[in-house]
């Protein structure tokens, strides 16, 4: 909103500073997104496209957001719910991780490498796997996250390595937004259990504090695998094994332009898929993974011009596999991976030139170590693998919002980075927003993004049974898209997006056999391109009704071998609806609010060229609140929908069957 010293406002934008006019006092600045009507979400901010705030219209960006009412209203449980809702966006979960499909694109074996993962704007891709973490593992409880930015397409210009396929940023809520001590409680199918204490709270200085703890388990189901039925194992049941234990930690601290923030996670999941070759139906199979993340970030406004942001960040990312393997004898084999790193970003952004918004910066992150180790641990010891290395990646960058004219705004950037181990990287964007009239922008976008092999697909090479063997040198793999959007908000009530993109992969990273028994290997061979078209309307009704509706179709091809990709539906369909129940006359408590969400994937094929067929899940959820506590009962898989998703090659089953209709009661009492 810094345009109004340029002399020079888009007409469109007289509407949006109007809007800010009027919500710029305490009260408004204090007011919770959920109360935010859909022509004010429209004009909301978001940060995510550019690394400083634009609105929905503005970016250049076609972005889905997700809010604290949403998450309330439709019962998401985890990050990876939260995504799977979103237009363009697909989950697999092969009962150890969660895995983002994009726009027709999930190579398996990736673990979410090809997005980059914000916290507050911080970057939270570890430096060992890249992974993005978004399922149980992911160490900050849905509770305490005010609302999630998704921008889709290449993303490096701004962010640099894994922004390949789009960036996520969670944003957190603050202390204010909570106000006091709460308790959370919850049950649920497969033995599933929740406890969450947090408190929220602003001290005489005008610091914000918010503090947070929860503790999640589940027992889970018994799997059947008829890859594994026979005699020998157990009929292909895996009994036991699909158990979930988790434990987060939050905390939050916030004066003027200062922010820190720490965030710590621990999970053990039970493996039931025998997956790496392992023994099938032994207790011992599990992995482990804890992460702990700190930041800093400080904001000033230097001259009325200029404002300036500084990051400080490090973290730590630990994972631990127990692998059991019949070699003979019937051997725990321990697979590690440890990874601890420290960066820090400093931006600038200035609107001191007429008809320019420009801002620069410098990013570097310090690799400190990573190591992997492979042993048997018994019942004799051994070792197959001890690596470690250190790195660093830094990267320098400039981006130019120009207006050209009062309805035309030109937005370029270029940025420049290096890891250690690959090659430099220079990745350009562009974008030309025409603003039609004041509801309606076309979109021009066109941008390239990289992403170096990381840590494991580049040292792990352990020679057994579910190994990963040696490979010819990786290089960076690269993506170009250019992308045709049109949004259009013709009333307070109504939002509506049409896009068309087309990608093209070069030099993709994937997980191969490596044509030997029970042995993988990582290349990059292949060439991907992907063309699609997606749709999505928003429409509120009278009272609190609300309507969402969005379409996708992709075809996702391999150049190389002329088939369609492995995981790639080629149509995605979401629906969600959402509205208030009224009370009966003398009944003792608030109005309720349901949600109904359908979503809906089209057929996948598996690594082993079969074709799932296509399915589409419902859910309920129904909240309200009765004294000072929130109840809410979600119901998942209403219908009981058989359904399944494409397995990896790490695991003899060709497809992972999904959980059928499962329950939720949950209670939040504030104090």
């Amino acid at each position: 909103m810094k345009r109004e010293a340029h002399n020079l406002i888009p007409w469109p934008r007289l509407a949006v500073l109007a809007l800010c006019t009027a919500c710029s006092g305490p009260a408004a600045a204090q007011s919770d997104i959920a109360h935010l009507s859909l022509e004010q979400l429209v004009q909301m901010e978001i940060t995510t496209a550019s690394r400083y705030a634009q609105t929905f219209l503005e970016a250049p960006a076609v972005v889905s957001v997700v809010t604290a009412e949403d998450i309330r209203a439709f019962g998401y449980r985890t990050l990876a719910d939260v995504l799977g809702s979103m237009r363009g966006l697909y989950i697999s979960y092969d009962r150890a991780y969660h895995f983002l499909g994009n726009r027709g694109f999930a190579t398996p074996g990736d673990y979410n490498t090809r997005v980059l993962l914000l916290v507050n704007g911080v970057r939270f891709n570890d430096n060992l796997y890249d992974q993005a973490t978004i399922g149980t593992e992911f160490p900050i409880d849905l509770d305490l996250v005010e609302r999630v930015e998704f921008v889709p397409g290449p993303g490096s210009a701004v962010y640099g390595a894994n922004a390949f396929f789009g960036v996520i940023n969670v944003i957190t809520r603050t202390g204010h937004q909570l106000s006091g001590p709460q308790v959370s409680v919850e049950a649920g199918s497969h033995g599933s259990a929740r406890a969450r204490f947090s408190l929220g709270t602003v001290d005489s200085l005008g610091t914000d504090w918010l503090i947070a703890a929860t503790r999640s388990t589940t027992r889970g189901a018994d799997q059947y695998f008829s890859a594994f039925d026979s005699p020998d194992t157990h009929h292909g049941v895996a009994q036991r094994l699909d158990f979930d234990r988790s434990t987060q930690f939050f905390a939050r601290m916030q004066r003027e332009g200062l922010t820190l923030t720490l965030a710590h996670g621990e999970r053990n999941k039970g493996i039931p898929t025998a997956s790496f070759s392992q023994v099938f139906n032994d207790p011992r199979s599990r992995f482990i993974d804890t992460t702990t993340r700190v930041a800093a970030e400080y904001t000033a406004q230097l001259q009325p011009s200029l404002t300036f942001t500084g990051r400080l960040h490090a973290g730590q990312y630990r994972y631990v596999g127990d692998y059991v393997y019949d070699y003979p004898p019937l051997t725990l084999n321990r697979d590690v991976g440890t990874g601890r790193w420290w960066g820090t970003e400093w931006q600038w952004v200035s609107t001191a030139v007429a008809q320019h918004k420009l801002s620069w910066g410098v990013d570097y992150r310090r690799d400190t170590s990573i190591r992997q180790t492979n042993d048997d641990v018994a019942p004799v010891a051994a070792q197959y693998l001890n690596a470690s290395s250190q790195g660093d990646a830094v990267a320098i960058y400039v981006q130019d919002e120009f207006a050209l004219t009062p309805t035309l705004t030109l937005h370029t950037g270029l940025r420049w980075g290096k890891q250690t181990g690959s090659a430099g990287s220079v990745n350009p964007r562009l974008g030309l927003v025409y603003w039609w009239n004041p509801s309606t922008a076309l979109k021009l976008l066109h941008g390239t993004a990289y992403r170096p092999p990381n840590a494991y697909e580049r040292d792990y090479r352990v020679d057994l049974p579910g190994g990963v063997v040696e490979a010819h040198r990786l290089r960076s793999e690269k993506v170009r898209t250019t992308e045709l959007a049109i949004e259009h908000s013709p009333t307070g009530a109504t939002r509506m997006l049409l896009t068309v993109f087309r990608s093209q992969v070069t030099g993709l990273i994937s997980l191969a056999d490596a044509g030997e028994s029970d042995r993988f290997t990582f290349n990059n061979a292949r060439g991907v391109s992907v063309l699609g078209v997606e749709t999505e309307i928003e429409q509120r009704l009278s009272g609190d009704a609300r309507i969402r509706a969005a379409y996708g179709w992709q075809k996702a091809r391999d150049m190389v071998r002329d088939a369609t990709l492995t995981n790639a539906p080629a149509h995605l369909l979401k629906v969600q609806w959402s509205d208030s129940l009224r009370a009966p006359a003398g009944w003792d408590w608030a109005s309720a609010r349901y949600g109904i969400e359908a979503v809906g994937i089209g057929p996948r094929r598996t690594v082993r060229n079969a074709q799932l067929p296509g399915h589409v899940v419902t859910n309920l959820t129904v909240s309200t609140r009765i004294g000072q506590t929130d109840v809410s009962l979600g119901i998942y898989n209403v219908f009981d929908k058989r359904h399944a998703d494409p397995a990896s090659f790490d695991t003899r089953e060709d497809s992972i069957r999904q959980n059928g209709r499962t329950y939720r009661v949950k209670l939040a009492y504030a104090f």
